[in-house]
């Protein structure tokens, strides 16, 4: 298996991770070994990125709680609520903040190229096309 050195920002990594999420399931022994190799590097790769953009315990307990108020489409509550959290609400939009600028940064990963003849017979076009960086 050939590999090849891939030079894109950490939401490019994102999104081709997720492509090859979604051809996980096509059959095909070389194809399914390439995208099984590939998932784990990527996903190692942005091990630190998935941890960074963790909400703490408290915000998804108070996101549970809005939840509910916008179920019973309580505006007054939800705003109540937030008012009286807004530290908490404040270091989450911090932190998506953050992550905004590290999905920028630009990075390089070693993957596992895809050759055109181990590609099952009924892969789409946008299957392929979001796995276009690793197909050879």
């Amino acid at each position: 298996m050939q590999q090849t050195k891939i030079k894109c920002s950490n939401k490019e990594l994102v999104n081709l991770l997720q492509g090859l999420y979604g051809v996980q399931a096509l059959k095909g022994l070389k194809f399914a070994l390439s995208v099984s190799k590939n998932v784990k590097i990527l996903r190692d790769e942005l091990e630190d990125i998935e941890m960074a953009a963790t909400p703490s315990p408290e915000f998804i307990e108070l996101s549970r709680q809005v939840g509910e108020l916008e179920q019973k489409k309580d505006s007054k509550g939800i705003k109540k609520l937030e008012k009286e959290n807004k530290k908490l609400v404040d270091d989450r939009k911090k932190q998506i903040a953050e992550l905004e600028e590290i999905m920028k940064e630009e990075t390089e990963v070693n993957l596992i190229t895809i050759t055109e003849d181990t590609l099952p017979k009924d892969i789409t076009a946008g299957q392929l096309t979001a796995i276009q960086t690793l197909i050879k």
